[in-house]
Parts: C-alpha cells; sequence; structure tokens
C-alpha cells in the first residue's frame, strides 16, 4: 500500500507545481483587496482600498472603482467621523482615494444583482484624497457618447473606460498564452530583432531616422523578415517574435503606418505543417469566454476561391458563390450562349443575390451591366425569379420549362432572387463575373 500512496502524493506534488496559480492582485501593493473581488466569505474583515470614485450620492454613500471591478462604500453619518464624511462627499467624481472600513452584507433587499460585489459594502472608518479630480472633459462612464477625434484626444480618460481595460487585458493574455503554447510546447525561441537597420530594397516605404553621422540615416524595418534569413542559417530552425513594424505609406483600411504581428520562422517545414501549427496556436490561444474554436481550420486553394468567390479572401458568410451553368444551358438554341461556347475555353458563369429584388432596382442593374461592359468588356444579363416562382428574363423564352427548372436548381434560387449570367471566354467571363461577386456584397 505504501507504493500507491507515495505516487500519489508525487503526482499531486507534480500537478501542484504544473498548474498556474491564481494571480494576486494585492503583492506588492498597501491595498488588501481590490474593488472587484470583495464577497459575503469577506463580511466582517477589516479591508483597505484604493481606486477612483466612480458615483457619489448626497454624502450617503459612493461606489469606488479599480481595474477589477466595483465597490459600494458607506460613508459615516456619526460626528466621530464627520471628517470622513466630509473628506468623501466633497471629493469630486474620479478623485483617487483610499478607503479603510469594515465589509458588511447589504441590507435584506438591497443587494445589487449587476454587480459581483452587490451583496456586500465597506463602512469607511478612514479615508484618503490622493488626488482631487478637475472637471473633465466628458464622464468616465461606457454609455456616456463621445466622438472618436474627444476621446483620442483624452486617451488616458478614455483608456478607464470598462471596454479600452477589457481590450488591453485581453490582449495580454492571447499574447501570453502564443508564448506559452510556441516556447513551451513545441520549442520555439522568442526572439527580438533590431529596430534600427539599414534600409533594405524593395516592399513598402520605410521611415527614416537620422543619424548623428551626416547624410546617415537609419531605417525603421517594415516587417522583420529583414532577419528572418540570418537566424535561420544560423541554426536557429523555429523562432518568433512579437514584432512592431513599420511602413510609410499612406492610410489604408487594412494597413497602418505603425503595427504589430506574431512573426513565426520554421526550418524543414512545409505547408501542412505550418497550418497545423497556426490552428493549434489559435486553439490553445482563444479566450475560453469566446467559445471554443474546432480544427482543422475549413480551407480552399487559390484556384477554388477565384473559381467560386472571385477574390482571394473571400467572406464565405455571405455564400453568393459563382456557378457554371454551361452544362444547363449547353443544349439551349440562345445563339449568345452558342457562340460563347464555341471558344476553346468558353463558359457560362453566373451568381445568385439572395432577395436581390430587394436591394437591386433597375437602375442599379443597368449600372452593374454597363461597369462590367466598361471595365471587362463583358456583357451580363439577369435573371429574377416572381413571387410565383417563374423565371423573368430575356433568356426565358428560348428555354423550355426543363431547362429553366433545372437552371433554378442549379442557382438553388428562391423567390426574389436575382441572379447575374455571364458567357464568353473563360478569363473574360471569369473577371466580369468575379467583379460582380465582390461588388454586390
Amino acid at each position: 500500500m505504501a507504493l500507491p500512496r507515495l505516487l500519489a502524493r508525487a503526482l499531486h506534488r507534480a500537478a501542484a507545481v504544473s498548474a498556474p496559480a491564481a494571480p494576486d492582485f494585492n503583492s506588492f501593493v498597501v491595498r488588501t483587496n481590490t474593488c472587484g473581488e470583495l464577497r459575503s466569505a469577506h463580511v466582517g474583515q477589516k479591508v483597505t482600498l484604493y481606486g477612483w470614485i466612480q458615483y457619489q450620492r448626497q454624502g450617503l454613500f459612493l461606489v469606488l472603482r479599480d481595474f477589477q471591478g466595483l465597490t459600494q462604500i458607506i460613508i459615516p453619518q456619526d460626528e466621530a467621523h464627520s471628517h470622513v464624511k466630509k473628506l468623501l462627499s466633497d471629493a469630486p467624481v474620479e478623485s483617487v482615494v483610499r478607503v479603510t472600513g469594515i465589509v458588511s452584507p447589504r441590507p435584506p433587499g438591497q443587494e445589487n444583482l449587476k454587480m459581483p460585489t452587490g451583496d456586500i459594502e465597506v463602512k469607511a472608518e478612514t479615508a484618503e484624497i490622493l488626488n482631487f479630480c478637475k472637471k473633465l472633459p466628458f464622464e468616465i462612464k461606457d454609455f456616456i457618447k463621445k466622438s472618436e477625434a474627444l476621446r483620442m484626444q483624452y486617451r488616458y480618460l478614455d483608456l478607464r473606460s470598462f471596454q479600452l481595460q477589457h481590450n488591453l487585458r485581453l490582449r495580454s493574455r492571447v499574447v501570453m498564452r502564443m508564448r506559452e503554447y510556441l516556447c513551451n510546447l513545441h520549442g520555439f525561441v522568442d526572439v527580438e530583432t533590431p529596430t534600427l537597420f539599414k534600409r533594405t530594397p524593395g516592399g513598402a516605404k520605410e521611415f527614416l531616422v537620422p543619424s548623428r553621422e551626416a547624410g546617415k540615416f537609419y531605417s525603421l524595418p517594415q516587417s522583420p523578415q529583414q532577419f528572418k534569413q540570418l537566424l535561420m542559417v544560423g541554426g536557429l530552425d523555429r523562432y518568433f517574435q512579437v514584432a512592431r513594424c513599420y511602413r510609410d505609406e499612406g492610410a489604408r483600411p487594412d494597413r497602418q503606418p505603425e503595427f504589430t504581428q506574431i512573426d513565426i520562422e520554421m526550418s524543414f517545414v512545409d505547408q501542412a505543417g505550418i497550418q497545423r501549427l497556426i490552428e493549434g496556436l489559435l486553439q490553445y490561444s482563444w479566450p475560453e469566454e469566446n467559445g471554443s474554436i474546432t480544427t482543422p481550420f475549413p480551407s480552399m486553394t487559390y484556384e477554388e476561391a477565384l473559381a467560386e468567390y472571385g477574390t482571394d479572401k473571400p467572406d464565405t458568410r455571405f455564400g453568393m458563390k459563382i456557378v457554371d451553368i454551361s452544362d444547363v444551358l449547353r443544349l439551349s438554341d440562345i445563339q449568345f450562349v452558342q457562340n460563347a461556347l464555341s471558344y476553346p475555353h468558353g463558359t457560362i458563369r453566373a451568381i445568385c443575390i439572395p432577395q436581390g429584388v430587394r436591394y437591386l432596382k433597375n437602375k442599379d442593374l443597368e449600372s452593374l451591366k454597363e461597369s462590367a461592359k466598361s471595365q471587362f468588356n463583358q456583357e451580363i444579363m439577369e435573371i429574377i425569379r416572381r413571387p410565383d416562382g417563374s423565371l423573368k428574363s430575356l433568356l426565358t423564352k428560348f428555354l423550355g420549362e426543363k431547362q429553366q427548372l433545372e437552371l433554378i436548381q442549379a442557382l438553388n434560387m428562391q423567390v426574389d432572387d436575382v441572379v447575374l449570367l455571364a458567357a464568353g471566354e473563360h478569363k473574360q467571363v471569369v473577371g466580369g463575373i468575379s467583379w460582380l461577386a465582390v461588388a454586390p456584397r
């Protein structure tokens, strides 16, 4: 029996060592608790809290806020604590204060279920104003509407909001999990490459930093790839860094002058290995409160993306795939269809826009046709499915009932759907219909 007990103890010690400890928010500081952690179990304890005054009501109570949450503070009304009452009653909102008091349960019926600390309150005994707050340009409340320009001008105040606090802490947690996954589980080395370097040809424009030597400048790297080859050749076969990148170019929706990226490099690997690594990395670091991620991720080739969506970065939530209907119309008597299919690479492609009648008026359809004609020299025809299920188009008089039914099935047309159709040489048709695939979105 001794061996199983020893083994159990060893496993218990190993689990205790490997299990991450809960973060101690009160280490190295003079507070006893944060404003978000007090519960009924703390009733009767003497605590010291530091934070910002979120709200104050008629000298009776105030709500104290820090990065962990909110706690209600009861302002004493007795003569012995008159100085504490005056101090806390006169302090402006957003002043920084220290409060020491006793944790007490709230009176029955006065619990606040919307606050995690809503079952308790702290009866203040002593208090100190660490910093009086002057009049602010806006209130630090999430429901107060502020212009983006005002928020950026007073960024240090905007950072007190719940959303920005959440964003910064979420980013920190995700990056830490990424480091754990790469370093601890898969043997990567975290390498920080230089920020100041010589200019390299090609790529985006770089920011220049003047040096003490006349006529010579440093360059801020547009990405860490300038150093990748050195590390790989040096035998560091797997490394990563959370890299700052700089690009001196005009603002674009998907690019900023300064941004951060996770840069990962591996030697002796193939495409499938990289895909599995990134899938595992995202799955491991994904926040639990946002649900789970299943792997492997759906994937498609570049050719499939262009053929089905008309772009190499499709938003698959929309559906609206480009469909090849050459076989459906091959036996029709439509002259331009037969002319199109007579090309060596002739094809007929179509895209179905769900409920397109609601969004595309006649002028919109004409505009799309003109754009396709001017930009791709491609004729476009529309087909609309009426409420009675029939098709409205110049083509329908050339199509029998069977062919119309096959067309409806091939495109999965529903009532009020609009289909845009193009026919001709493959490259030209794909260009025109690909643009239409992106334009309605």
